[in-house]
């Protein structure tokens, strides 16, 4: 499931939880009737951008990336066998390959230790900046169809050049970082401000016996 789905799934879920009507969820967006129409409406056909996902968060008082994040019920729907075999992206470039994974030139793959979602991925550990835990050349199964939480470790994209990063999410207050678990790794704590998104959460680690 694409982010925009994500997105558009979420608002109208909000919309029926506060029993708001369109006009209603309008004012307090500060948006018009058409414009909520168009992106939560029963016939919507706009995506939700970041600028405006993050305008929505705050608006409503909900955490930022909250819109980001699938319903449980999408969950429990998109999980699959063992046996898919997934593609090994780089960690700089996999936000960029995964716009179109088929037609990409993948040269690696390997086989799931457990059960994903469809739009799941081998994340190739590049650098130093999570050791000890994660080292360079670890492969980690990146998931899009989970929710993720402060504390766990994530795939991050910056939205302006596709570049991608693996780290913890951490919440501070009403902000989220992006943090280093290799304490001596400059910058340890990056802000995850509207330049940056989450991808997916980590799931698995796949070990070369």
């Amino acid at each position: 499931m694409d982010i925009s789905t994500t997105r558009r799934r979420r608002v109208q879920a909000l919309i029926k939880e506060r029993s708001l009507t369109l006009k209603a969820f309008a004012d307090l967006i500060d948006r018009s009737q058409g414009q909520v129409s168009a992106i939560a409406g029963a016939s919507a056909h706009k995506g939700i951008g970041n600028s405006l996902a993050r305008h929505i968060e705050n608006c409503l008082g909900l955490p930022r990336g909250h819109l980001d994040q699938p319903l449980h019920d999408e969950n429990a729907s998109v999980l699959t066998t063992t046996s898919r075999r997934l593609p090994v992206l780089g960690q700089a470039s996999a936000g960029m390959v995964m716009e179109n994974i088929e037609e990409a030139d993948v040269s690696e793959f390997v086989v799931a230790p457990g059960p994903t979602g469809p739009r799941a991925f081998a994340l190739r550990i590049e650098g130093i900046s999570m050791e000890p835990r994660f080292k360079e050349g670890d492969k980690i199964v990146i998931d899009p169809d989970l929710e993720w939480k402060s504390g766990d470790f994530v795939y991050a994209m910056r939205v302006s050049d596709n570049s991608g990063t693996f780290k913890q999410v951490r919440a501070e207050g009403d902000e989220l970082y992006l943090c280093a678990t290799n304490p001596s790794f400059e910058p340890r704590y990056t802000r995850m401000d509207g330049e940056w998104t989450i991808v997916g959460k980590a799931r698995w680690r796949v070990e070369d016996l």
